[in-house]
């Protein structure tokens, strides 16, 4: 099913933003019935997490922009593991407000819903017996689900990917449909990737500064994973798998893969506390993740095979180009940008620099470490409309990121530029305020032909990898940021011709913040059951 294409360019275009379709739309919010943030297992009990872990200090945009580790690797440990858990999605901020407490993580979420889940399949490591958790940040604990060494079978069901293979840990993405939906409905799915990514840019950083390598893992065996973690069908899914330390680790002999693995056992769905009072059905979401579910390993294989090598995304068109200069001098170290980072909420309208800008495109551009991407390849396009940055017209642009250079698509004023981007951005304002507003972009059509149903997935996850990479990049250098939905054909008409063919992922404005913000805090929490059970 995953060659029948038609599924995504259904779904793409029955979920796609107007400005009449949103006027007309009936759907609110039910906010006695706002889904809980954490995911309780009612029977299981919790292993604490040591919170005394490392703290990444190496540069930011050095760990941001690499792609590879440039620091020698230690063996993973338990607090190691604590480390990369904590500030991918641990909890930094305690906001309280009349409505109640809400909790902020380490990474953005559409709508602070928070929809992803991690849970970690790892060896023995010093501190942690071999196992298959899940990790609840509210709480700063694993739940163990399975007992023993899973690695050899969940590389099996990513056709024998030799990451997973020799990593001492993997981190499983997952992502509760209904948190997300609650809010966004049928276009919620376009979430769990976006979502999902800006968790693995902050890992990605993360494992770079502690001198592990990381990789991020789209084929695998649906079923297979979801059953693994033990989710409950049409509720939970396995979104993308992270493993880590593979140069260190000694894992099963790649020899051991087989192309048909047998099924694991199929344990009873741990109960959970319910997140919600009920649950909206969202067909439209579920018809398209099974459209795009790989069915075997040997599936998984001949994707992953049939995939590399044919993206480039270099412009063809003859337009003014101006060479962006990299700035390397970093600002601040990782931990504390992951810790001020959050989602800007008022701009200034003062102008950024161009270096801000070229630092932030070419920090966000260095690639991700996708298994489905041959080196140096992106399924991704960055376009932008500037506003107010010094030494560059207002006007529309394409960042050409092998010749590390703006394209110069037209000029504007910047009153009617600030107009269009704010406009693009669903009418607000905030974009308008916005130095600059980026759009990432991609040729979903050609990325269908090529990678079928599950290409999907995968071109809007690595545009969550970059949104997530252009707000911490952001970030280290003293601005802000802010990630925004849009209307959809009106953004690839506001860069057409040279988009003509290309559809919208995600949008991120960015500028000078209108106020300072506030670092947040390393809160390894302990929770009280019903402080995890508030909706905040």
């Amino acid at each position: 099913m995953n060659d029948d294409i038609k599924h995504a360019i259904h779904y793409h275009e029955e979920t796609k933003h107007s400005e009449l379709g949103l006027q007309m739309s009936r759907h609110y919010l039910d906010w006695d019935d706002k889904p809980r943030p954490f995911k309780v297992y009612q029977e299981l009990s919790s292993i604490p997490l040591p919170q005394d872990f490392p703290i990444p200090t190496a540069d930011a945009l050095t760990c941001i922009r690499s792609v590879h580790p440039f620091l020698p690797e230690s063996p993973l440990d338990i607090r190691a593991l604590a480390q990369f858990l904590f500030f991918s999605a641990g909890i930094t901020r305690e906001m309280k407000y009349d409505s109640g407490t809400y909790y902020m993580r380490a990474a953005s979420a559409t709508g602070a819903l928070y929809p992803i889940e991690l849970y970690v399949i790892s060896k023995e490591l010093a501190g942690l017996p071999a196992g298959v958790y899940h990790f609840c940040p509210g709480n700063f604990s694993l739940v163990e689900l399975r007992s023993g060494d899973y690695r050899s079978k969940l590389a099996e069901m990513a056709g024998g990917n030799p990451n997973i293979l020799s990593s001492a840990v993997t981190l499983a993405f997952t992502s509760f449909a209904w948190r997300n939906a609650w809010k966004y409905g049928d276009r919620s799915y376009r979430h769990w990737f976006w979502d999902s990514g800006v968790i693995a840019s902050n890992l990605l950083a993360v494992a770079i500064s502690a001198g592990v390598e990381p990789a991020l893992v789209t084929g695998f065996l649906d079923a297979g994973v979801n059953n693994l973690l033990r989710l409950e069908q049409r509720s939970e899914a396995a979104v993308v798998l992270a493993p880590l330390g593979s140069s260190l680790a000694k894992g099963p002999e790649v020899s051991d893969f087989r192309p048909d693995p047998e099924p694991l056992p199929v344990l009873d769905i741990p109960r959970i506390i319910p997140i919600s009072k009920r649950e909206t059905e969202h067909p439209e979401i579920w018809k398209l993740h099974d459209a795009s579910s790989l069915l075997s390993a040997k599936e998984v294989a001949q994707w992953l095979s049939s995939s590399k090598n044919k993206f480039t995304n270099v412009a063809s068109e003859d337009l003014s180009q101006e060479r962006m200069q990299d700035n390397r001098q970093d600002l601040d170290s990782l931990s504390n940008v992951i810790l001020l980072r959050g989602s800007t909420r008022r701009f200034s309208r003062s102008p950024i620099s161009k270096n801000h800008l070229s630092t932030i495109l070419f920090s966000s551009t260095r690639g991700v470490p996708l298994d489905v991407l041959a080196k140096g390849e992106s399924l991704v396009d960055i376009y932008l409309i500037a506003n107010a940055v010094e030494g560059l017209a207002p006007g529309h642009y394409f960042y050409n990121r092998h010749a590390k250079s703006l394209e110069q698509l037209d000029a504007m004023n910047e009153l009617a530029s600030r107009n269009e981007s704010g406009y693009l951005c669903l009418g607000q304002a905030l974009f308008s305020d916005a130095s600059a507003v980026l759009f990432m972009m991609t040729d979903i059509n050609a990325i269908l032909k090529t990678l079928g149903n599950r290409g999907y997935r995968v071109c809007q996850f690595e545009a969550g990898v970059v949104a997530g990479k252009i707000y911490l990049s952001s970030y280290a250098q003293g601005l802000g940021a802010s990630g925004s939905t849009f209307y959809d054909d009106v953004v690839t008409e506001s860069f057409t011709p040279h988009a003509r063919n290309k559809a919208a992922m995600i949008a991120v404005g960015v500028g000078m913040p209108a106020y300072k913000a506030r670092r947040g805090k390393i809160l390894a929490a302990r929770l009280t059951k019903s402080q995890l059970l508030s909706n905040g």
